[in-house]
């Protein structure tokens, strides 16, 4: 994983040297879209024949400093590596209002959060590296076709793609994974898949007011596409379910200021186990056949808004944002996630693009899943006092977490945010102590 790790570091260096031989006056300029530049002018030519590309990495350090389930403080880094291309087809094909993409990702690297903040017992609900997570492997994240019918007042979607490239979407302006994008993805992760997993589905957006839209998909539910090896897996042979979420939007101007306020639902079809009941109804067990329910739901509310403009600059100013989930009690763990943010961006006139940011994330744990933690520990005889034995189940409860970071945008093409993060009470877990963490995310554009 290290040599991994060390080859697209080598990579990443190789690129940045040639191009800045080749382009030294510029190279560093802040204003830079691209790294490698305009390809002596053939990438504009190809943008303006409706192929646009992109390549990209980003990686994400983090070290222990205080706190945690192990505090014998490590430093890991975890990385992702993107290529894709947008496809204009009016320009390529002629047809109207018609875009496409493919994008190919890498993930790699070692989690710190695993490695050291959590009980493995019980594993933590955030992560102190976003980037890191389903799988450590080359995957198809985006494959799909997007038409727009009705001068644009409806969006027609098909391929695959992930659930939050178009349902319970949000800013992601941190490290921390919970604070950000999508929330689904890390409190019902078994049936809600997020980048850069991909499943086939068919989704559809009506603008049916200039402030307002409403949308409504059905995916594939298919436990293969989260393998490893099967990155790259076009069949639906194993699919065991529709994901069904639907998404009222509106986007006001509130003083001038642009903001989008969500609510929606999503129904499983899948089979999901009971977090707490048998099939005979009574607390589960291991050794036990769980409870079966033949579906699952949730509920999400989204709030994104400018709340200033500095100096009457609406590129600037201060910005926040506010998710929350609603996860039904019988198969869910995390029964309510919260999360509040804001940034300020622009603050020093010097320094127009980069941002201070501070959020927190909060999940509460199922009652009924520490009803069956206690229930188990009983039946061994069992009590916190026992916390340090392997057969102790941990009981869970809620977890919050913390950031604080500045993001220094060099160029469009160059990100440094440098960060500190806290997680309280890591997996739910009180015999934990809370964890200070120091993180650095770097993205490359190239």
């Amino acid at each position: 994983m290290k040599k991994q790790i060390l080859n697209q570091l080598t990579l990443l260096a190789t690129s940045i040297v040639l191009a800045q031989s080749a382009l030294a006056n510029d190279f560093w300029s802040q204003d830079r879209q691209y790294l490698l530049g305009d390809w002596a002018g053939e990438r504009t030519k190809l943008e303006d024949k409706g192929y646009k590309f992109n390549l990209a990495f980003i990686n994400e350090t983090a070290q222990n400093v205080d706190g945690g389930y192990n505090d014998n403080s490590i430093n890991t880094n975890a990385s992702q590596l993107t290529l894709g291309t947008q496809l204009d087809l009016n320009k390529i094909a002629g047809w109207k209002d018609t875009t496409a993409a493919i994008t190919i990702t890498k993930r790699d690297g070692q989690p710190l959060t695993n490695e050291r903040i959590a009980d493995p017992r019980t594993g933590a609900f955030s992560s102190v590296q976003e980037i890191y997570g389903r799988g450590q492997s080359w995957r198809l994240s985006q494959f799909w076709l997007k038409k727009e019918l009705f001068d644009k007042s409806l969006q027609v979607k098909i391929g695959k793609m992930g659930l939050s490239e178009d349902f319970n979407a949000s800013h992601c302006e941190f490290q921390n994974l919970m604070l950000c994008g999508s929330q689904l993805g890390k409190t019902v992760g078994d049936v809600w898949y997020n980048w850069p997993v991909a499943s086939w589905g068919l989704n559809a957006k009506y603008k049916f007011a200039p402030e307002w839209a409403f949308a409504v998909g059905i995916y594939e539910l298919n436990n293969e596409n989260l393998l490893e090896k099967r990155g790259f897996n076009m069949d639906m042979d194993k699919t065991k379910g529709a994901m069904i979420p639907v998404e009222l939007s509106w986007t006001p101007k509130l003083n001038g200021l642009a903001g989008e306020y969500k609510v929606g639902a999503f129904y499983s079809t899948k089979q999901s186990n009971d977090v707490k009941s048998n099939v005979d109804g009574g607390i589960w067990v291991t050794g036990q056949d769980k409870k079966v329910h033949d579906g699952k739901h949730s509920i999400w509310l989204n709030a994104q808004q400018q709340l200033t403009a500095h100096d009457n600059n609406t590129k600037r100013g201060l910005f926040g944002s506010a998710n929350f989930t609603f996860n039904d009690k019988a198969t869910s763990t995390v029964i309510s996630s919260q999360q509040l943010a804001v940034w300020y961006k622009g603050a020093f006139d010097a320094r127009p693009n980069d941002s201070i940011g501070l959020g927190l994330a909060h999940f509460d744990v199922n009652k009924r899943v520490r009803d069956r933690q206690s229930y188990t520990n009983d039946l061994n005889g069992l009590d916190a006092s026992d916390y340090h034995l392997k057969q102790y189940i941990p009981v869970q409860h809620d977890e919050l977490n913390v950031e604080l970071n500045y993001t220094f945008n060099w160029s469009p093409s160059v990100m440094i945010r440098p960060n500190i993060q806290f997680m309280h009470q890591p997996g739910g877990v009180k015999q934990i102590d809370d964890a200070w963490v120091l993180g650095l995310t770097t993205r490359f554009i190239f």
